[in-house]
């Protein structure tokens, strides 16, 4: 009887203990007795930092080598593939995120952001563009959120030549005609006057039908 009422005890001992810490809050390294009383885990040190588990990252995409994307979860990855590179990574749930303490991404010198007394941004330092390859930067005006898209679709201007034959005075368009303003007519570089006809179809004035080996240069702009 004597050692069942021990083993009694000392089972609910254990328990009382194992409940209080579940509940308890931690905290490591300095002045472990002052808590803040919001932290579960709080961690205080003036010379050594918190070190992250260290894996290797397959993708943003694959959750490996976890077995599943986790919400929150948060690693350092040590590998250079795909689209991922050495640096603090957090899981949304669906793919890894890389933590970035630079917003704008990896500029380089002599680039700079800040803020002037007519703009609330502006940038100085950046290199040339490519006018036909380069995508600008377009804002939604519901959300503010910047999207990208190809520079060709801000402004597109085809031109086509034609040599006339005497007597010509119809032309087909680059491309379709959605404002007639935007279409340029020049014959022998002498810009001239235009109707439209149909839906790629434009004649000229009267007075510039074009006589034989004339050059009639078209100029749209979408």
């Amino acid at each position: 009887m004597f050692h069942y009422k021990r083993t009694i005890k000392f089972f609910l001992f254990v328990c009382c203990t194992y409940i209080n810490v579940a509940h308890a809050q931690i905290k490591l390294g300095d002045n472990p007795t002052e808590i803040d009383a919001n932290s579960l885990l709080e961690l205080e040190s003036a010379n050594q930092g918190l070190l992250f588990p260290r894996i290797l990252l397959t993708s943003t995409a694959s959750a490996d080598p976890l077995t599943a994307h986790i919400a929150g979860m948060t690693i350092y990855n040590l590998s250079s593939q795909n689209d991922v590179l050495p640096g603090l990574y957090y899981n949304d749930g669906t793919k890894w995120v890389k933590l970035n303490s630079n917003a704008f991404g990896n500029l380089t010198s002599p680039a700079y952001i800040g803020t002037s007394p007519v703009n609330t941004l502006s940038i100085t330092g950046l290199q040339d563009g490519d006018a036909e390859n380069d995508e600008i930067v377009s804002i939604d005006p519901n959300t503010g959120q910047l999207k990208k898209l190809p520079i060709s679709s801000l402004t597109k201007t085809k031109q086509q030549i034609y040599i006339a034959t005497t007597g010509q005075k119809q032309y087909t368009t680059p491309m379709p005609i959605t404002d007639i303003d935007k279409i340029h007519v020049f014959r022998n570089g002498v810009r001239i006057s235009i109707t439209q006809i149909g839906p790629t179809t434009i004649e000229v004035e009267p007075e510039a039908i074009a006589f034989s080996g004339d050059e009639i240069r078209i100029v749209q702009s979408k």
